[in-house]
Parts: structure tokens; C-alpha cells; sequence
């Protein structure tokens, strides 16, 4: 197997390429290889409405494509689409690269192109295979997680491993410090990795599936705080979830999100034990599980600011002794 041919104005390890992307972690990927590579198309999800107005929005993807003047494709589903499938055959691509795409991949496609296309995932697989590895990782209180590079085959993040990297997570990382640092380890990798693969330099390596695990889409109820786990426990769902949807309680029948905490100080922890699940205490701690203590430095009343939890209790002085749900 060869190198794949040279792009026009390429290096001479470039190749015609059609990257598959919606989300921002796969931006400088989608860079990188247009450095080295003639991208001859991109493929994101379509427009969707976002906001309180719900008007339709690009993907990030779409809109680096647009401002790198790149052809961009949204099929509105990508198995069984005989017309989409006619456009990539008529682009003629020598491999496709797919990053955080958001959609399954059919055979019909994977194979299309002259070297099968190959995936990047941000996980150790076959750890935390599935739409979340990162906020999995961190909503687990994980030590360390990763960047897998493998060849797609018909099940979801699967097949063949050609390139893995350990990375680590610091104690307050949280998904977007996470996701930028995924995102940049992998865009300095994927040019000599493609190559590799393309040349043959590299044997794929079967992944061991009795070691797989399988993460969810994530979802709004999935921030909802239980004030009954370990502040240690609530602390890593705000770091899983720190972009989306944010965790949030109940007070007064009103949700309040928490939009900054921290665990608290040794000296803190103690005192959770004398007060109920819940409580907040001066200061802006609130009572945990296992007798530990969150500290709330922000918040945000539904319909309301974000403000910190000084500006908070001076508005609302009820709120230190009260029980959040």
C-alpha cells in the first residue's frame, strides 16, 4: 500500500480528503489536516435551532468550513442516501476522516473511499466508547483518559486501533479545559499518523471488547444535582458538564444552576455532618453525603443573572439555612 498521493499545493505526504465533523474539539483537527491535505469536502449535521429563539444554527464546524472556503455537505441522514452517497463517490477521495460527527457511519460510506476512513475518539478505548467519553471521564473523577485514533468499521467505535495517547486529567480540569487539550494532542498527531496508516507502517490493533465500556447521550436531567452524593461527586458532575447542561438544583420551587463550586477546605468538612442533606451554610457551603461540604462561589436563578453567592444571599437573606432539593 502507498502513501496517499500529493494534493495539488500539498506536502508529499498529502492526500484529497473529506473530513466528517460537528463540534467545536474538532476544529483544529479539521485545521491541521488542511495543511497538509486538499479537503475536498466537509460534512457536519445540518442547521438546528439553538437558544431562546430558536433559530437554525451551523455547526462550528460549518462555520470554520465557510470561513476556510471548503465545500460543505449536511445531509439530513447519511445511511441509506443514495444522493449523498453519489456526491462522495463523485468527489473521489483518497481516505475520510471522521471527529465528533454526531452521526453513525454505514458501511456503504466507510468503505467508499480507497483507504477505509478512520475515526478519532476522545478516550482510551475501549474505554468510554459512545457519544461522552470526555464528560464520562470526568463525572468518574478519572486520573488520566485519552486520544484513540482507529479504523471505523459498522459498530460504533469499535473497530481497529492505529494510534492511542494517555493523556492526563488534572483536578480541575472540566469538559472544556479537556476537550481543548484532546483536540490539540490530536491535531498534532493526525498528519503523521494518517500517513503511517496509509503507508502501511502500521498494523491496526483489534480492540478488547470484554473492556469496553458504553457512554449515553447526554441530557438536561443529567445536571440535576442529589445533594445526597459526595461533594467530591457533585464537584465532578460540574466539571463533566460544565458546558451542558451545567448542574442545577431546586430552591423554592425554582431551579438554580451552579455556574462556579469547589470542594471544600479540610477544615470545612466536619461541620456537614451537623446539618441536614442540603442545607446551606454560611459562607456558601452546602451539606453533602458523607458528611463533606460544596462550596458555591456562583449561581443563577431561573430567569435571573449569574451573580456570586455574596451578591445572592444580599438579595435573596433567606437562602443561608434553607434546603436546596
Amino acid at each position: 500500500m502507498n502513501n496517499i498521493m500529493p494534493a495539488k499545493g500539498g506536502s508529499a505526504s498529502g492526500g484529497k480528503i473529506v473530513f466528517f465533523g460537528t463540534a467545536n474539539v474538532a476544529l483544529p483537527i479539521l485545521e491541521a489536516l488542511r495543511k497538509e491535505h486538499e479537503i475536498l469536502a466537509v460534512v457536519t449535521n445540518p442547521d438546528a435551532p439553538a437558544g431562546r429563539s430558536g433559530k437554525p444554527q451551523e455547526s462550528p464546524v460549518s462555520a470554520l468550513a465557510a470561513d476556510l472556503n471548503l465545500m460543505c455537505l449536511k445531509p439530513e441522514k447519511v445511511k441509506g442516501n443514495a444522493e449523498f452517497l453519489e456526491q462522495l463517490k463523485q468527489l473521489n477521495a483518497d481516505i475520510f476522516v471522521v471527529v465528533a460527527y454526531g452521526t453513525i457511519m454505514p458501511l456503504e460510506v466507510i468503505n467508499l473511499p480507497k483507504y477505509k476512513s478512520i475515526n478519532v475518539h476522545f478516550s482510551a478505548l475501549p474505554k468510554y466508547r459512545g457519544p461522552s467519553p470526555m464528560q464520562a471521564a470526568l463525572l468518574n473523577g478519572d486520573q488520566q483518559t485519552g486520544v484513540s485514533m482507529f479504523v471505523l468499521d459498522e459498530l460504533p467505535d469499535h473497530g481497529p486501533l492505529i494510534d492511542q495517547q494517555i493523556v492526563g486529567i488534572e483536578p480541575d480540569d472540566n469538559y472544556f479545559t479537556l476537550s481543548d487539550k484532546l483536540a490539540k494532542i490530536s491535531a498534532k498527531a493526525i498528519n503523521q499518523v494518517l500517513a503511517d496508516y496509509t503507508s502501511n507502517k502500521i498494523t491496526p490493533l483489534p480492540q478488547d471488547d470484554s473492556s469496553a465500556s458504553q457512554t449515553h447521550i447526554i441530557a438536561k436531567q443529567d445536571g440535576k444535582i442529589d445533594w445526597n452524593k459526595s461533594a467530591e461527586q457533585i464537584y465532578n458532575q460540574f466539571r463533566a458538564f460544565y458546558l451542558w447542561p451545567g448542574i442545577f438544583t431546586t430552591w423554592k420551587g425554582q431551579n438554580l444552576k451552579i455556574t462556579e463550586c469547589i470542594t471544600a477546605e479540610n477544615s470545612q468538612e466536619s461541620t456537614a455532618e451537623n446539618y441536614g442533606i442540603g442545607t446551606v451554610l454560611e459562607g456558601g457551603f452546602v451539606a453533602c453525603g458523607e458528611g463533606k461540604l460544596l462550596k458555591i462561589n456562583r449561581l443563577q436563578l431561573a430567569g435571573k443573572n449569574e451573580v456570586s453567592f455574596l451578591e445572592f444571599i444580599n438579595g435573596y437573606r433567606d437562602f443561608v439555612g434553607s434546603v436546596l432539593g
